[in-house]
């Protein structure tokens, strides 16, 4: 019974049993949900990067939206927000996808030091971290001049490398037209650093043993190279064409091609540096497998990458005796290589050949942080035949002033320091051709000193 208009109170058993009774029936829970709204926000990637100023870094930003249970919180409304001065983001606001996640492209500010993104979803935040690296001061350092330390370290780097002739194995077998006579091809392969390398040998017919100097042919680009490219060699030549073997080494990565065929070397690209192992073990091969090859000497001709390739590889190997280099790259630190490394971190690497490995191994990795300084600078230290000049065995070079793939500048560093060495004809020759250049027909008279140079090759031991 109630009285006065007003309930009497229930019994504390009452109150108790009220929601067991309710629950026995199926009635729905009363108790308040969980919130699910954005509670944290977790930053997946792009957090703590370098980068450079006016430049997105190399990661985007993505972050996932949580809610107080820790589960993702779909078409949660995301802002990204830079601090004042640390560049913008793009977009500013999304909607988180059915994972919770969400992204943006963070183009940092122009002012080099710490930089910060806020990132927000409701009542959560998140704080992303970068640093705008000083490009300037990186590149200065980068390019301050090598020194007598780190050529050594680069020396014993080089004689820990193993370059004998393993794992040996020919893959083709081929008569082959060589000028007006003929000649044996043998497709060759043979692991190099674990890997497996691909090489052109090719013996003109009737040889006596031992009686034939080693002529290597170390190419341009970074499209591999064909049996083919011997011909301008052979041409040259004319009929002495038939008193040398010649190789023509691959390098890893890349392709030699051959009558409709191709075989790829393995391994990731090496331009320059690792190329000098390659061309150097299929010189043992050579020494090796062929009877007719003087094992004393290696000879070499190159144009551009080819052309380094050869440098490095007499700085590196004494068997070499006689490089014949064609506009080719000697001097990493050159004020030339500096200019792009700078347009490559800006802006990414121009279209010539080994600017996106370099890029790629040694610019971006050092914008990055993922390089060091000291292992940046040995990388170009261990490109630059020009630090390593007193190691060179007789060398002529061909380039020319209109050369906008490899500029003459190179020449002339590798000229300057020779002549510091008093080092002059017949032992280093410099051929600077005006208008000419990055092809042999563009350098007037080329062709016929270089063939003179290493038709010196033929003479006996000891004879000039």
């Amino acid at each position: 019974m109630t009285g006065g208009g007003r309930s009497a109170r229930r019994p504390r058993w009452a109150v108790l049993l009220v929601p067991a009774i309710a629950a026995a029936c199926g009635e729905a829970d009363t108790v308040a949900p969980a919130e699910t709204g954005p509670a944290s926000i977790v930053v997946l990637a792009g957090a703590g990067q370098r980068g450079v100023p006016g430049r997105p870094p190399a990661e985007a930003i993505a972050v996932r939206v949580l809610d107080g249970d820790g589960r993702p919180v779909p078409g949660a409304a995301v802002t990204f927000q830079p601090g004042s001065g640390h560049g913008i983001a793009d977009p500013t606001s999304t909607i988180a996808d059915a994972g919770g996640e969400a992204a943006t492209s963070w183009t940092l500010g122009a002012t080099p030091g710490p930089q910060r993104l806020e990132v927000s979803a409701g009542r959560a935040s998140a704080t992303v971290r970068a640093e705008a690296v000083d490009l300037e001061a990186e590149l200065d350092a980068l390019f301050a001049p090598a020194t007598a330390t780190e050529v050594e370290a680069v020396r014993a780097d080089w004689a820990r490398r193993d370059i004998s002739a393993a794992g040996v194995s020919v893959e083709l077998i081929e008569e082959l037209a060589l000028g007006e006579s003929m000649a044996t091809l043998r497709i060759v392969s043979h692991v190099v650093a674990g890997a497996r390398h691909f090489g052109a040998i090719i013996v003109p017919d009737g040889a006596e043993p031992e009686t034939l100097p080693l002529l290597m042919y170390t190419h341009g680009g970074d499209g591999g190279v064909s049996v083919d490219a011997i011909d301008i060699v052979v041409l040259a030549l004319g009929e002495r064409s038939r008193r040398f073997v010649y190789a023509i080494p691959s390098f890893r990565s890349e392709p030699l091609r051959y009558g409709g065929r191709s075989w790829v070397s393995d391994g990731p690209s090496g331009h320059w540096d690792y190329d000098v192992d390659d061309a150097l073990a299929l010189a043992n091969v050579v020494f090796e497998t062929t009877p007719e090859a003087r094992p004393d000497a290696i000879h070499i001709v190159g144009g551009s990458r080819g052309a380094g390739v050869a440098l490095l590889a007499g700085a590196r190997d004494e068997r070499v005796e006689r490089i014949a280099a064609f506009y080719g790259p000697t001097d990493f630190f050159d004020d030339w290589i500096k200019v792009i490394a700078r347009k490559t971190a800006l802006d990414g690497p121009w279209d010539l050949p080994g600017l996106i490995h370099l890029d790629s191994t040694v610019v971006q990795p050092l914008v990055r942080g993922t390089l060091s300084n000291s292992e940046a600078r040995l990388e170009l230290v261990r490109r630059s035949s020009v630090l390593f000049a007193d190691d060179l065995p007789a060398v002529q070079v061909h380039h020319g002033t209109a050369d906008f793939v490899v500029p003459v500048s190179q020449a002339e560093s590798l000229m300057r320091t020779m002549a510091a060495l008093g080092r002059t004809t017949p032992d280093f020759e410099a051929f600077i051709y005006e208008g000419g250049g990055h092809d042999f027909l563009a350098l007037p008279g080329a062709i016929p000193r270089a063939v003179e140079f290493i038709a010196e090759a033929l003479q006996p031991k000891g004879n000039p």
